[in-house]
């Protein structure tokens, strides 16, 4: 990996090649393999069949997870400088670091989720490191290039014109990631059965908790047995447990006891959309992916035993209490929360919490995104 005088210098010498009109640079979480909202704007441009270089910047290329007709170059190197130098569009759904744009070239923000805890100018003062300013600079010049941030819903878009330093367009599309949550395919266990080798035939119930600032698991204290007991009493049938940890403690997974019987691991499979449209229940805390989940009207709990202490650290733009889900703060509570639930007041709660929120929910958001997206391909941006 180049260093930051070996970057600046690979920007400086690729700044003045010319911008293919037809390239487009995908990115997601620094480098992470093929997921988010980055992935299924890809996946939607590649059905278009048109005459597209999609390249995807990856930390581990040999493990990106792309499909055929996307190339993958390493995150990070002067290889990647050098698409990013030449590309028409920037597709991201994190802060790109990037040095500044050309013209004729655009950026493509998609962000990672809706947002319940607080994130951006809200949160500068968590995200600042040593010298105080640091992440706020770094966003600041990261925002003034940004030609459309894309939103879920008027609550979200009122955020991102609020916290994140930017006064341009934001498209209120839907979120692209979830496109597959309003319309589930019908072989999505299957596959999430097959990539796991998890027993055919059982009920899948998730839990998949955000990670806590100082890298800490004493917070993921579920008892995964007890749920699904109680699951199987209130839903009927077999169930097993999934845990997903957040890609900031991944490496922690070896730490939790699964038996491969019960309870699995599914920290490493990284299309998280996919797995939820596979689950039948999802347990979380303060992760977006609640509302994601929530889209294919399933049940979802919360399951917080440091709600006091989480707030402290990030806090949220509403309160916990305000979401359509049950909040369990105890084992206890959790178990009682799933042998009451009652899917007509969840039904119900779900759609007023969407309503008020504003959300775009259509299963449309691929295709919008890939045609502003091929707008600007073709050179003519309304």
């Amino acid at each position: 990996m180049p260093n930051k005088f070996q970057k600046g210098l690979a920007w400086a010498l690729c700044s003045v090649l010319p911008v293919k009109r037809n390239k487009i640079v995908f990115t997601s979480y620094y480098g992470r393999g093929y997921s988010d909202n980055p992935k299924a704007i890809a996946d939607e441009l590649l059905k278009r069949n048109e005459d597209l270089d999609l390249v995807w910047l990856a930390n581990d290329p040999d493990r990106a997870g792309t499909p055929e007709g996307i190339r993958v170059v390493k995150y990070g190197t002067a290889a990647a400088i050098r698409e990013l130098c030449t590309a028409r569009v920037w597709v991201d759904n994190c802060r790109k670091g990037a040095r500044r744009k050309k013209p004729g070239q655009y950026y493509m923000q998609t962000w990672h989720g809706f947002a319940l805890k607080r994130i951006e100018r809200d949160v500068a003062d968590k995200l600042n490191t040593s010298d105080n300013d640091s992440y706020e600079t770094y966003a600041r010049r990261d925002s003034a290039q940004i030609d459309a941030i894309i939103s879920d819903s008027t609550f979200m878009t009122e955020i991102y014109q609020k916290s994140f330093w930017y006064d341009g367009s934001v498209e209120q599309y839907g979120a692209p990631r979830n496109d597959i949550l309003v319309h589930p395919p019908k072989d999505a266990k299957q596959k999430v059965c097959r990539a796991l080798q998890l027993p055919t035939g059982c009920k899948l119930v998730m839990y998949a908790p955000t990670f806590r600032a100082d890298g800490s698991l004493d917070a993921y204290s579920l008892d995964y047995a007890a749920v699904c007991a109680a699951c199987e009493k209130r839903f009927g049938g077999k169930w097993i447990a999934l845990v997903r940890l957040h890609p900031h403690v991944m490496q922690r997974a070896k730490d939790l006891q699964f038996d491969n019987e019960t309870t699995f691991d599914a920290t490493a499979f990284d299309d998280m959309q996919l797995l939820l449209s596979a689950c039948d229940a999802v347990i979380t805390d303060y992760s977006s992916l609640m509302f994601d989940f929530a889209l294919t009207r399933r049940p979802c709990f919360q399951f917080a035993t440091d709600i006091d202490a989480y707030k402290n650290d990030r806090n949220f733009y509403f309160p916990i209490d305000d979401t359509p889900f049950p909040l369990a703060k105890s084992n206890e509570e959790m178990i009682q929360h799933i042998t009451a639930f009652d899917e007509a007041a969840y039904r119900h709660d779900c759609a007023a919490f969407f309503d008020a929120m504003g959300f775009c929910i259509d299963g449309k958001a691929c295709a919008r995104c890939a045609d502003w997206i091929l707008q600007r391909v073709r050179g003519n941006p309304s």
